[in-house]
């Protein structure tokens, strides 16, 4: 980017790009850091011409950096932000990704954005109570040991962070597998696998009665927008809707696995 061009960017994208230079800059004692994150993102995720980079100013590498970084879709900086996050071709510290990590959210709420960070993926969940379900729901899976379960509630995770279009009623399909696998591993793992229901434990689990019909009910919308066998299909469920059962789904999980007796780990 020219000295003195203009990078005009949302409050939001600005405050990206802010927690991005204030960390990388800061750890930056070598000023060579700049140089490593643009050719490893020009080569990897950008997949622009290196050639002309600058080779040796790191200045120079921050701005044209920059420049990128604000032409590029809004979908695209979330993108942007799990490579730097996940990806290793990105060259960025694992020690500044710790610290990425660390502010993300806290810049996500304050600029109001519609996603939060879980597991360096961004994902439209409602709240922080939200997001606390589902990270549970995940701890305490790996308590139990219950591989299926969670592998289809990180799918579930993956379809509502699926960029540009998000996919709600397959997030909610996936989200109702965990819950059922979740029910037919704590009623003995035998017999037909019960999809939007948990009668099967509901009584040895001492779910009161009330409880247990508000959550058949849920379940049972989950399944009608699921697509799977013996659902009444609906229409499609908007973000809103996909992330709300998501959550309602992890929540299901934390309950019956609580009942079970497990403790999620620290």
């Amino acid at each position: 980017m020219p000295d003195g061009a203009e990078v005009v960017g949302t409050p939001l994208r600005n405050s990206l790009w802010n927690l991005f230079y204030r960390i990388v800059s800061s750890n930056d004692h070598s000023r060579t850091a700049w140089g490593a994150i643009l050719r490893g993102s020009c080569l990897a995720f950008f997949k622009e011409p290196i050639d002309d980079l600058p080779s040796s100013d790191n200045d120079a590498s921050r701005r044209s950096l920059k420049e990128i970084f604000f032409r590029i879709p809004d979908y695209r900086v979330y993108d942007y932000y799990e490579f730097l996050l996940a990806d290793d071709r990105a060259e960025v510290k694992e020690a500044d990704r710790k610290l990425i990590r660390r502010g993300l959210n806290r810049v996500l709420e304050e600029e109001s954005a519609p996603v939060r960070l879980l597991r360096d993926r961004f994902v439209p969940l409602p709240d922080e109570l939200g997001l606390d379900a589902v990270l549970t729901a995940e701890k305490k899976l790996t308590l139990f040991d219950l591989a299926a379960a969670g592998r289809h509630l990180q799918s579930a995770v993956d379809f509502l962070s699926r960029r540009p279009d998000p996919a709600g009623g397959e997030a909610a399909r996936e989200a109702l597998i965990a819950v059922a696998a979740v029910v037919h591993t704590l009623a003995g793992g035998s017999g037909e696998v019960a999809l939007g229901t948990i009668a099967p434990v509901a009584g040895t689990l001492g779910i009161p009665p009330e409880l247990a019909r508000g959550i058949e009910s849920i379940l049972g919308y989950c399944h009608a927008v699921s697509g799977l066998p013996g659902s009444e299909r609906v229409p499609s469920v908007d973000m809103a809707e996909a992330s709300c059962l998501v959550v309602f789904c992890a929540s299901v999980i934390n309950l019956l696995l609580s009942r079970k007796g497990g403790k999620a780990p620290e």
